[in-house]
């Protein structure tokens, strides 16, 4: 038998020694639930029963305390309890715990997790999926979230106001062609599969203005002539030329007609 001889508060803990040297740390739940005090005797089995009471007691106070800022899913509650030294044993019992007080709601928290990307129309719901994986969320619970609240209507409109918005800081400045591929690219990135983005763009029904694209193409010509003209000339010119307006946005037929009157 081991009787306690020092028990003394230490921020959230409490510091337990024993007389034969042990010391171990609980919480004010592990004192209530074994009337821990000093001078009382516990043998070995209970000094382990103590210890695993007092891991879970304490976890379970961590858990409580990561949930207590905003939703967490299971996987992010598990990592942090690992990452505070509780036991893998303990873990999965505090986390049926607090999974049955309704602590932890994967289901719930995918539900607001999309909701508010949906929102803040700012992503798709490709790059959804992905994050919600990260954080451990089950691939066919993401799957049935996304179905009933992001279907093909859901995307389209919030695809579009992106495409919006990237018109609005960009039509003045790149040719039609162009400012289609950045649009698509950036949907794309975003996480809109490629369908959606194009039904996003021809809802645009955008038009070139022919004025703006005509000083857009002389405004790159000036300066890809500067940058080539001083290595090459002739034919290897004109096919540079082509090519870094090309890559520019510029159609090929624009260019071509745009080329012939000058003399390389």
């Amino acid at each position: 038998m081991a009787k306690i001889i020092s028990l003394e508060k230490k921020k959230r803990l409490y510091k337990v020694v024993f007389d034969d040297g042990r010391t171990i740390y609980v919480t004010e739940d592990t004192i209530v639930r074994f009337f821990l005090s000093k001078g009382a005797y516990f043998d070995d089995s209970q000094i382990v029963a103590i210890t695993e009471f007092a891991d879970f007691s304490r976890g379970k106070n961590l858990g409580l305390y990561y949930l207590s800022f905003k939703q967490r899913t299971k996987k992010e509650v598990c990592r942090y309890l690992s990452e505070h030294e509780i036991p893998n044993a303990q873990i999965s019992q505090i986390i049926a715990d607090l999974t049955k007080m309704g602590y932890i709601n994967d289901q719930n928290y995918t539900e607001s997790f999309v909701r508010g990307k949906i929102s803040s129309k700012s992503t798709g719901p490709y790059n959804i999926q992905q994050k919600l994986s990260e954080k451990g969320v089950d691939k066919a619970l993401i799957i049935s979230v996304l179905a009933e609240f992001y279907d093909h209507d859901a995307q389209v409109e919030v695809a579009s106001h992106i495409a919006e918005k990237l018109v609005m800081s960009k039509y003045s400045r790149l040719p039609l062609k162009a400012l289609k591929m950045k649009i698509t690219t950036s949907l794309t990135s975003k996480g809109f599969s490629y369908d959606i983005s194009k039904i996003a763009i021809e809802r645009l029904e955008l038009d070139a203005d022919l004025d703006n694209e005509s000083e857009l193409f002389q405004k790159e010509l000036d300066k890809i002539m500067r940058k080539y003209s001083r290595k090459y000339d002739g034919y290897d010119l004109k096919q540079r030329v082509t090519n870094a307006l090309a890559r520019k946005g510029f159609d090929f037929d624009v260019i071509n007609r745009e080329l012939r009157e000058i003399d390389f």
